[in-house]
């Protein structure tokens, strides 16, 4: 019978945590045939114990406390980053993502009463990871939002002189009267004076570019689908700030505060205080997979920033090139990344990396086992590996199906490998 994790909200934060039991953990003996294959394809199924772990319930489910703020593509699954806290650190103890991404572990730390440090070389994920940890009144942010809709009502036309910059065609993505619109409510939040308030409805507005574009909502990839494109941004922007005021309102106010800051991991830091955790989560871009720079390439550039600047410093994973070869680059920069922070590590500490191999026109391509090997002369040994089956219902799962057999990309089950600092 497989293991369940079952989160029990405490009193009174009732919406702050799950009350279903969100991962079910298998051992290798229970493991079906495809699973059994893709051990065997992995070229690590004698490097050390495997189990299974599935991620359970409804996205609605997986987005309690402040999950479902913003939909982030390739997201950490909130259960895994559950039980990697419950199982390798107690209240009071530092875990650290140097891949925030769309802020899972943040929100975890708190829940949970960890001490948290994220970072990433994303604008956008360092906005996300701060207002999805940070709590402000309903008072407050619903004041702010009667504010915000009278100045966006207030004038026909935007005075702004705002322009998003680096993407080579506006009008591509988005209807004339949605330019003006989005200008209008950029304007609008900009003039509030409280940053954790304005970044809060930046997020808001973030989560609105790309429903109101002409791009899909469906797939991570920019895909054009004009007949989904909204002119008047105002109202899914009211309804979105609305539920996600509950949300960010009922966040328990944090023991600890979570610290975030931007950092490029494969840079090594001369002189640098670490910081000696006792569980560093990675949950870095898949070789092959998806550019997060480019996935999220029109809230970059509203929030304004350039995302090919944002790309400069982002791992080297060659999506859309079919070129099996230049693994070795993803594997370079991965393995750099993961010697850098284990060194946030204290003895006998825990790095758990959540990662994928590759399928290039029809050949596995062990990118883990490369990865593995080429951190054979660190100080960090593995001791344990769990398959991640995707869920039918994750964007994940959906990427997949585009991409199977003789075409490129991905059709495979994560992996969640746990290493022991000596």
């Amino acid at each position: 019978m497989p293991t369940l994790l079952k989160r029990t909200p405490k009193k009174n934060v009732a919406k702050s945590q799950p009350e279903t039991q969100l991962l079910s953990i298998r051992k290798e003996d229970s493991f079906s045939a495809l699973e059994k294959n893709q051990m065997r394809n992995s070229e690590m199924s004698d490097l050390a114990p495997w189990e299974a772990w599935t991620v359970l319930g409804s996205n609605k489910d997986l987005a309690y406390a402040t999950h479902g703020v913003f939909r982030f593509f390739g997201k950490f699954p909130p259960p895994i980053a559950t039980y990697l806290m419950s199982t390798y650190t107690v209240p009071g103890d530092t875990v650290i993502d140097p891949m925030c991404g769309s802020g899972t572990t943040g929100v975890e730390a708190i829940l949970l009463q960890r001490k948290a440090y994220l970072s990433d070389v994303s604008p956008l994920s360092l906005l996300l990871a701060k207002v999805k940890t940070t709590p402000i009144s309903s008072a407050k942010l619903k004041s702010a939002l009667a504010r915000i809709q009278k100045r966006y009502s207030s004038t026909a036309k935007t005075q702004s002189v705002f322009h998003p910059v680096g993407l080579r065609n506006l009008d591509h993505w988005f209807l004339p009267k949605t330019i003006n619109s989005l200008k209008k409510l950029r304007s609008s939040i900009q003039e509030e004076s409280d940053k954790d308030i304005r970044d809060f409805f930046a997020v808001i507005f973030a989560s609105v570019v790309r429903r109101v574009s002409k791009a899909t909502t469906q797939q991570g990839r920019l895909f054009l689908d004009v007949v989904t494109a909204v002119e008047e941004t105002l109202p899914i922007f009211v309804s979105r700030a609305e539920k996600a005021i509950e949300k960010v309102s009922a966040l328990p106010n944090p023991k600890y505060k979570v610290e975030i800051s931007w950092r490029d991991l494969r840079e090594k830091v001369e002189k640098r205080a670490y910081r000696k955790a006792s569980l560093v989560i990675l949950h870095p871009p898949y070789f092959n997979a998806y550019k997060y720079s480019s996935i999220n390439s029109l809230e970059l550039v509203w929030l304004g920033h350039e995302y090919a600047e944002v790309r400069k410093s982002e791992v080297r994973e060659y999506f859309k090139v079919g070129n099996p070869a230049n693994v070795r680059y993803y594997v370079e920069d991965m393995a750099g990344a993961i010697v850098n922070a284990a060194k946030d590590l204290k003895a006998s500490g825990v790095l758990a990396l959540m990662i994928g191999d590759t399928v290039l026109r029809g050949a596995h391509i062990p990118v883990v086992k490369m990865l593995i090997d080429k951190l054979a002369s660190t100080d960090l040994k593995i001791e344990k590996i769990a398959l991640r089956p995707p869920k039918f219902t994750e964007a994940t799962w959906v990427a997949s199906q585009r991409r199977i057999g003789n075409k490129l990309g991905v059709s495979l089950c994560d992996y969640i490998l746990i290493f022991r600092k000596r």
